[in-house]
């Protein structure tokens, strides 16, 4: 049983690392442009939103910026549905933040962005939070004129 879960979170790294490492990768450097600011600033407004619908414990808002079937993939191996994980451990518990400055937004193809961070959930209504982050990843996708998450991964489990 622990062979299978050490596989598991080795399966796990490589993808993420392979993830990463190819949107990464450009055949040619180019400079930033105007579109890579927009995006950043539009993934980082989404990233906002989706802590807002945490933290006020608006499921339907943190439904509606998910693909349906999207889980959390964690680093055992487990896959976790963020509503139901929400609900169950989040809503008037804990609140999300993303740590400032960590935010990062890669562009994959027209469509689809992965955007990486660093997060904790601290205790609501604690004066100070002592949480360390974790990384995430997020693959955003544009669907119909939204942008919503169609795969999640923590590479530490800060719950």
């Amino acid at each position: 049983m622990k062979k299978c879960s050490a596989l598991r979170r080795t399966a796990l790294g490589l993808s993420v690392c392979l993830l990463v490492n190819a949107c990464s990768t450009s055949p040619s450097p180019r400079p930033p442009s105007a579109d890579d600011a927009w995006l950043s600033r539009t993934l980082a407004a989404r990233e906002a939103a989706m802590s807002r619908a945490y933290n006020t414990c608006n499921l339907h808002a943190l439904r509606a910026s998910l693909f349906a079937g999207t889980t959390i993939g964690m680093p055992d191996g487990r896959r976790i549905e963020p509503v139901i994980e929400a609900r169950d451990r989040v809503c008037a518990h804990l609140h999300r933040e993303v740590l400032p400055g960590s935010l990062t937004v890669r562009a994959i193809d027209d469509d689809s962005a992965l955007v990486t961070g660093t997060q904790r959930f601290c205790a609501t209504g604690a004066s100070h939070c002592v949480q360390d982050g974790a990384q995430f990843a997020h693959l955003w996708t544009l669907n119909g004129g939204r942008w919503r998450v169609r795969w999640i991964s923590r590479v530490a489990d800060p719950l």
